[in-house]
């Protein structure tokens, strides 16, 4: 399982990669997030310390990013 990481690195690692925010200057408590292609989001909470899990769902659902993208 990943370790918590902070979300401005986990964002960091997202623009990187070729990913977009989507929404999240709006409402709410998430910020979506795109992939390159498309097809793949993620919701990422707008906490400062994101969970192991989250981290872990962020990077099963960007399945079109490369093999160890968030390390």
């Amino acid at each position: 399982m990943p370790k918590e990481m902070e979300r401005r690195d986990l964002e960091k690692a997202l623009r990187s990669h070729g990913c977009l925010l989507k929404s999240g200057s709006g409402r709410g408590p998430h910020n979506k997030w795109v992939c390159p292609c498309g097809s793949h989001t993620a919701n990422i909470p707008r906490h400062p310390i994101i969970s192991p899990g989250v981290v872990g769902n962020t990077m099963e659902r960007m399945a079109c990013l490369p093999e160890g993208w968030l390390q």
